[in-house]
């Protein structure tokens, strides 16, 4: 709207009504007396607009803008480079070096206008970001491009703008000036109140000193702000600390500069005591009128003094303030018509002193000015009185003639930034005009109401007659008149007279405004501030007179106008002084600056630490392993001290010796070695149990080797076809006692001991040790069997070459017992054991040659069932009358019964053999031979006809079919050829014939040691092992191998689509955050300047630092047990797989670490770009403000804000985190595993903290963690209310195998599942220490129960706290109880068939299942669940492992009356079905079932067992054959890794070649 008031006419905002309204009224009823003090940021200076010539307001745009796209891109893109245009125009030649100013004006004069400049203008600073322009270099220049390369450039950095223009061609880009527009002392006092209360004396109207005589400021202690540019001559920021405050922010400049800033300075402290001496004023009003007169002062010089001396003219009588004229400078004389001035500016200072001498004497005459930038104050401190000194050198100094020519130090040896020391200040202003847009010089004429120049010779009449080859550079360079920059153009206009008409034009319009748009104008009457005897003073002040009376320059030592020298008013000094650059220093040369410098070092130590940061948590996690070891070694060093105590070296029958034997490298183990007369020499640990048996009674000689270095207390025994013993004793006197006794041992039977010395290296080379033997063994089995099995040749699969030594030692190879046993995996002092090594022992030595043992093997593996039954016969035939009677027949069932840990007794093994005989007509006889024997077993000779034993122990060794086969016998095809050719050649040798092995391998039996394949035979579930298997044809479709992936995928992602849909979208989500901050820093906040420091690696590391925010806060959520429990009973279970979220906090603690990895590393490439940028660039960061005269490192940024120090301190903490969770630090350092887990707490402060500062963005991480942290919050707020509960233990027993069973009271509305689990405390154990278990009591029972098995140092510790020692006289502990919380297995009955897959300490859940089905199918509430049937398959190592679970198999057979629950055991530790061995077996199982009434010769339940592993597929097939309507059937599966795994891969093979479905829930421990 238009507002018109006293014939103002204003447009304004609806905002401005109501004040515009008030104002109207004051001025039409009187004169303004309000803002009677004047402000120092220029605001209500003008009562209609507040804001009009105030300090931070855009620049005037009095003329239409050129920007290139109309809104803010540069004009003048297809001009010449500034540079070039400087260079080839403005730069002074060698023969122009001697230009004095035609017209007299000093260098006071030159340096009073930079004082002007100032005190109007202020546009120095950049834009934010910092916009970064180009200046072409021309190629050889001699300052910038000394090596001729043409690539060099000059950087330009565009002006600050208000951002709220250059958005639109309607509001094109308008740069800001910080200064206020009017002559208000902003030179002197700043242009905010806060510098001035600074700049302002404690509780005085003086500005403040820094001497007692005031002669100058005080230093800028509090740090006010001074723009910050280096030192060119020293290449460093100067301390700003210790720079004078004053009131301009480029006074520092130089020398001059500042001299005028002290003189206006002492100018007001001088009015202060003139004022104080008329009358008495408080502080306040004081400084004020003090202010005023400065002010007023600087009005009248400026205005009455310098400005007639540069125009050669005076403005238009002053006739009162126009509120409705705008003062505000304009763009075109910022950027072209002030810097008119800088043609005047000399190449040196000069300074005399009153007698008009110069200052100093030396080699030059002056100060130059290119080596004074930025060090003013330093060169004006050398001497007391160098202010005067040097302002009387101005006085008297001429300028530079007026003309285009500069001198070098603007020119080319300006100031720069650090890493560019030199710049030039004329390609600057020819780049200022296009940075603001301003059109061409021509335009610019028109605009203003000058004629347009239609010709070259009219720019300058008088310069193309002095020098016309200049205006023809001109024309060369720009081509047309259209197209001349404003600068430049204005500059050619110039005359010895002065500016040109361009420049005129637009000073004399802005110093009109500036004073006539100033309400606080000395002339103004109407603001009643002087008198009008105090504004004739007032425009009769010169500067001399301030010069006079602020310092001790007498007013004979200068002229009266110091602006011009003239011989008659010059006072002392008649003769002018011109400095041309001839006597003055050189400039220092360009200089660039590596920002970087001095963070090298710090860079890569930081860096490297990082990489170390997780070898170092592995370090810690290996010292606090060995720790462990030390206090267990040290508690078996108190136990072998005890041991030693109680036993003592013995004589007698046997003497014994503590020690430590070596068994690889560092490998070593505590025993005690005990010699027997009988020439035996054991090895037990210290709890006595034996290791190693040593049988040297056939030993004629005994080779011992004695350690000759070091403690000299180590012994060697070396031990013939076997591996030697290396012991260690505790001295060289037991190690001298130990071998006495051995050769005294020996001696006694006949034996002799060798001894020789080596030192303790060699004997450590040279030992046989049983790793060395263990590899000889395995080729000897790999040999042993591939020869046996006739295993094709391909000698293209193994170029190795085999010595015929290897191949002997193979042949010389003779087995013990112990390593027979280990080969069957079976106990070496059993029954079968001993009579089977007794039969393959034929030389009756005590070992097994290379040929008795193939001859076995063979027979074994392609002999007929007649054969086996004969060597099984013969093996209890000890006698060798060729029968058996009852008690060897008894004692051949027991053996097979005594391996597979049966549990029957003496007579019920009798009853067993005394059944089968009968059964076949035999129980007459007090023997029974061969015949009798096959009589017995001939119904079963199916299980046995392809029978053999199964070597267990070396089951890697046995040749398999296919790939894996040639794989594992290719490295030994070679070796067994030439062991077999050097076999039979003895053979031949000894006979004279080829031996049986290889007759016997000729024969066209092809049977092998496995030709009943277990997977072949049908397991039928709810039989007993006795039955008669039903075999079944299965016919695949025939598939091409594309198809075939395609089928197994199809059922992959049938059997884990809900893991697959939440993986995805886990995963989708953590992408998109990523993409979505990684676009928005890469395209939507480019302006903000991050990316243009940082590049991509900022988009990097918001993006992954969103995905990572998301991810830290999403663990919570997988943490919430009580929730997860609560959710598992809705209707959400069906949809989302609560079992696996273990597994998924797994995998979000994966993807966080993946992220958190990529949120570092990019942050690594971050600060090496932000180490290396100037201080200025980094205006863009909000929150950290950085003096401009610091530079920050690399350290700063990791060390000196809280972002760069929470974020190492929160990398320290994940890596602890994560390296304590690795399983080897759980197996090793379970605890610490613990305790590290709860510095995810310190990791949410850090990064919380991290977040705080904002120095990029607001913090975000709250957004995704206040959500799962309320959840969290609420759910361990539920855990710890329950953990206060103290629980009273009911009954408490130590079971067998390291089982301990405890029954307690079941809390008060404490409701569970079946298969869920609890986390226990014991308040002897510590009540924060909580470990879990599954409950192993069913939900209708009145008590809670658990069994615990004893595997690590708390549960150890618990199981001895029920010993019956300890439980005489104390009572039960206290339980502190956390739970119940849900598990996959308390989804059974949500199936109409659900399987139950329990291996070792893995069956506690199923133990709660099984009660709990049986209970409601007994109450006939079955109906109140979906499952019908319950398979239930226990694999064990040993029944005999779990006794407490056959009692509640018992249980529910005993309940069982429908058969409901269908249940197979198998046990692992025996042998596979294909077994001698088990065949038998088979055999007394099924007899023992007609005796007992079904009842298992080994669990003594009706449930079928089985021998070795199941086989799983057929299983489920079986399943799936005896409900074939069934369409889903739940799995269940808790054990080891390796179990839960292979049930996994039953599932997938079932689900695809039956029409069933097989969903797979499992838990491993």
């Amino acid at each position: 709207m238009y507002v018109n008031c006293r014939n103002q006419k204003t447009m304004i905002t609806m905002q401005q009504t109501c004040l515009l309204i008030s104002i109207c009224v004051l001025i039409s009823f009187g004169p303004v007396t309000g803002f009677s003090q004047q402000r120092f940021d220029g605001y209500f200076n003008n009562l209609i607009i507040p804001s009009q010539g105030s300090a931070g307001k855009p620049l005037k745009q009095n003329i239409t803008t050129d920007y290139s796209d109309y809104t803010y891109k540069v004009s003048g893109r297809g001009r010449p480079s500034a540079r070039l245009i400087s260079e080839q125009l403005f730069k002074k030649l060698r023969n122009e070096t001697f230009t004095p100013n035609s017209r007299n004006l000093t260098a006071l004069f030159a340096f009073f206008s930079q004082l002007v400049a100032m005190e109007l203008i202020d546009t120095d600073d950049t834009t934010c970001p910092v916009e970064l322009l180009s200046i072409p270099v021309p190629k050889c220049d001699p300052e910038f491009d000394t090596a001729c390369t043409g690539t060099q450039h000059l950087p330009y950095e565009r002006i600050s703008y208000d951002k709220r223009t250059g958005q639109s061609p309607n509001v094109p880009r308008k740069q800001v000036n910080k200064a206020t527009s009017y002559i208000d002392g902003s030179f002197v006092y700043g242009n905010n109140l806060i510098r001035a209360l600074y700049l302002q004396g404690n509780r005085s109207p003086k500005l403040a000193s820094g001497d007692a005589w005031s002669k100058y400021p005080q230093k800028n202690e509090e740090g006010l702000a001074f723009v910050a540019n280096p030192d060119p001559v020293e290449h460093a920021y100067h301390d700003q600390y210790k720079y004078w405050k004053l009131g301009d922010k480029h006074v520092q400049e130089n020398p001059a500069l500042l001299s005028l800033g002290v003189l206006f300075f002492r100018w007001h402290n001088y009015l202060v005591d003139k004022l104080d001496s008329k009358k008495h004023h408080g502080f306040d009003e004081t400084f004020s009128l003090a202010r005023q007169w400065v002010i007023a002062s600087l009005q009248s010089v400026i205005m009455y003094e310098w400005l007639p001396e540069l125009l050669g003219e005076s403005l238009p009588k002053y006739t009162g303030y126009k509120s409705d004229i705008y003062p505000d400078v304009t763009s075109i004389f910022d950027a072209a018509a002030m810097r008119y001035i800088l043609t005047l500016i000399p190449a040196g200072i000069y300074q005399r002193n009153s007698r008009c001498e110069y200052a100093i004497q030396g080699k030059y005459e002056g100060v130059r000015l290119c080596n004074s930038y930025w060090r003013s104050q330093d060169i004006l401190m050398e001497r007391e009185d160098e202010v005067e000194e040097t302002l009387m050198g101005l006085a008297t100094q001429v300028a530079e003639a007026e003309d285009v020519k500069m001198v070098e130090d603007i020119q080319s040896k300006y100031y720069g930034p650090l890493h560019f020391s030199r710049h030039d200040l004329i390609s600057q202003t020819i780049m200022r005009g296009r940075d603001y847009g301003l059109p061409d010089y021509n335009t610019v004429r028109v605009q203003i109401g000058l004629e347009r120049i239609t010709s070259w010779d009219d720019i300058n009449p008088w310069l193309n007659q002095t020098n016309p080859n200049l205006l023809q550079t001109l024309r060369y360079l720009y081509g047309t008149l259209d197209n001349i920059d404003v600068f430049v153009g204005g500059m050619f206009e110039t005359t010895p007279e002065g500016p040109g008409e361009l420049f005129r034009t637009v000073i004399v319009d802005q110093f009109t405004r500036i004073r006539d748009g100033d309400r606080f104008w000395f002339e103004n009457t109407e603001n009643r501030q002087f008198t009008d005897e105090e504004i004739r003073q007032i425009r009769t002040l010169k500067l001399s007179d301030i010069i006079v009376n602020a310092s001790k320059v007498d007013a004979s030592d200068i002229q009266e106008n110091v602006f011009t020298f003239t011989a008659e008013g010059s006072g002392k000094c008649s003769e002018a002084k011109y400095l041309p650059e001839q006597v003055l220093e050189p400039c220092t040369p360009h200089q660039g600056y590596d920002y970087f410098a001095g963070s090298e070092a710090s860079y890569i130590i930081i860096w490297v630490s990082f990489g170390l940061i997780p070898f170092l948590c592995f370090f810690v996690v290996f010292l606090l392993s060995k720790c462990k070891q030390w206090r267990y070694n040290r508690t078996v060093q108190l136990l072998q001290k005890n041991l030693k105590e109680t036993l003592g070296n013995q004589a007698g029958p046997q003497t014994q010796f503590k020690g430590t034997e070596w068994l690889w490298d560092e490998e070593t183990r505590l025993v005690i070695i005990r010699i027997h007369h009988e020439c035996v020499l054991d090895i037990v640990n210290l709890k006595g149990k034996p290791l190693r048996t040593v049988n040297m009674k056939d030993m004629k000689h005994v080779q011992c080797t004695l350690s000759s270095n070091k403690k000299r207390n180590v012994v060697l025994i070396r031990v013939s076809k076997e591996y030697d013993v290396v012991i260690e004793l505790s001295n060289e006197s037991q190690r001298r006692i130990f071998v006495e006794t051995l050769q005294h041992t020996l001696a006694n039977a006949g034996a002799s001991i060798d001894y020789q010395e080596a030192k303790l290296k060699n004997i450590y080379k040279k030992a046989f040790t049983q790793k060395k033997r263990n590899q000889l063994l395995e080729k000897f089995f790999k040999t042993v069997f591939s020869e046996a099995f006739q295993m094709d040749y391909d000698p293209t699969l193994d170029q190795d070459e085999i010595e015929m030594r290897q191949a002997r030692d193979i042949l010389e190879t003779e087995l013990t017992k112990e390593e027979f046993a280990s080969a069957l995996a079976v106990k070496p002092n059993t029954d079968f054991v001993e009579n089977m090594f007794a039969l393959m022992d034929t030389d009756h030595n005590g070992y097994i040659s290379f040929r008795e043992f193939l001859n076995a093997i063979v027979m074994l593996s392609k002999g007929s069932g007649q054969n086996k039954l004969q060597t099984l016969f013969r093996m209890f035939d000890h006698d060798g009358n060729g029968t058996l009677d009852r008690d060897e027949l008894l004692k051949l069932f027991s053996s097979l019964l005594e391996m597979a840990n049966s549990s029957l007794t003496r007579k019920e093994t009798e009853d067993l053999v005394d059944s089968m005989c009968k059964q076949h007509g035999l129980t007459s006889h007090d023997a029974i031979n061969f015949d009798d024997f096959c009589t017995i077993l001939s119904p079963h000779m199916d299980k046995i006809w392809n029978a053999g034993l199964e070597w267990k122990g070396c089951r890697n060794y046995i040749p398999t079919s296919g790939d894996d086969r040639k794989r594992s016998v290719s490295s030994l095809r070679r070796l067994s050829a030439v062991v077999t050719n050097m076999f039979n050649a003895e053979a031949r040798k000894r006979t004279g014939q080829s031996s049986d092995v290889t007759r016997f391998l000729k024969s066209d039996s092809q049977a092998s040691i496995s030709s009943i394949d277990s997977s072949s035979m049908d397991t039928n579930l709810g039989t007993n092992v006795g039955t008669k298997r039903t075999g079944f044809i299965a016919i695949r479709e025939t598939y091409t191998p594309l198809k075939a992936k395609m089928r197994r995928l199809k059922h992959f992602v049938e059997n884990n689509r809900q893991h697959i849909f939440y993986l995805v979208l886990f995963f989708g989500i953590c992408l998109g955050l990523f993409a979505e901050r990684f676009y928005y820093y890469t395209v939507e906040r480019e302006h903000s300047g991050l990316r243009a420091i940082m590049s991509y690696g900022i988009s990097t590391t918001r993006g992954a630092a969103a995905a990572m925010s998301f991810c830290f806060s999403l663990l919570l959520l997988t943490m919430v047990r009580n929730t997860i429990t609560f959710l598992r009973g809705t209707f959400l279970n069906l949809y989302v797989p609560f079992d696996s979220v273990v597994s998924f906090h797994k995998v979000v603690a994966w993807a966080a670490l993946f992220f958190t990895a990529l949120h570092v590393v990019g942050y690594g490439f971050n600060f090496y770009q932000l180490a290396t940028q100037p201080t200025k660039y980094f205006c863009i960061f909000d929150t950290v403000v950085f003096r401009a005269d610091i530079l920050p490192t690399f350290n700063f940024w990791f060390f000196g804000n809280v972002t760069g120090f929470t974020g190492l301190l929160l990398v320290i903490v994940i890596c602890i985190i994560y390296v304590f969770a690795t399983q080897t630090a759980r197996r090793l350092v379970f605890n610490a595993f613990w305790l590290s887990h709860k510095l995810i707490a310190i990791l949410y402060v850090l990064t919380i903290l991290h977040g705080a500062s904002m120095i990029v963005q607001k913090p975000m991480f709250y957004l995704y963690f206040v959500g799962p942290a309320i959840i969290f919050t609420i759910d361990k707020v539920i855990s710890l209310s329950r953990k206060r509960m103290e629980i009273a233990i009911v009954r408490a027993e130590n079971l067998a195998s390291d089982i301990t069973f405890i029954e307690f009271k079941r809390p008060p509305r404490f409701e569970y599942k079946s298969g869920q689990w609890v986390r226990i405390a014991c308040s002897s154990q510590g009540q924060n220490e909580y470990h879990p278990f599954t409950l192993t009591s069913a939900p209708h029972e009145d008590t809670l129960s658990l069994h615990i098995r004893a595997v690590g140092p708390w549960t150890h510790a618990f199981r001895s706290l029920f010993d019956q020692d300890c439980l005489k006289e104390s009572p039960y502990p206290k339980l502190f109880l956390d739970g119940p919380y849900g598990a996959g297995q308390q989804d059974w009955y949500t199936y109409d068939v659900s399987v139950l897959v329990g291996a070792g300490i893995g069956v506690t859940p199923y133990a709660s299942i099984l009660k709990d089905f049986v209970h409601m199918a007994t109450i006939k509430s079955t109906y109140k669940i979906r499952c019908q049937k319950l398979y239930f398959i226990w694999v064990t190592g040993s029944q005999r492992h779990f006794e407490w679970l056959l009692d509640i198999l018992q249980e529910v057979e005993a309940i069982d009356q429908k058969g409901i629950v269908s249940t197979d055991i198998f046990i692992t530790q025996f042998f596979q079905n294909f077994d001698l061995r088990t065949a038998m077996l088979y055999i007394c199982e099924e007899h023992f079932q007609k005796v007992s009434g079904g009842r298992s010769v080994f669990t003594n339940l009706k449930a079928s067992t089985h021998f070795g592993r199941p086989h799983l597929g057929s299983m489920f097939k079986t399943v799936h054959r005896a409900h074939p309507m069934v369409r889903k059937v739940g799995v269940f599966s808790c054990g080891p890794p390796g179990v839960t795994k292979s049930v996994e891969r039953a599932c997938v093979e079932s689900s695809r070649t039956t029409k069933a479905l097989f969903e797979h829930h499992f838990e491993n421990f």
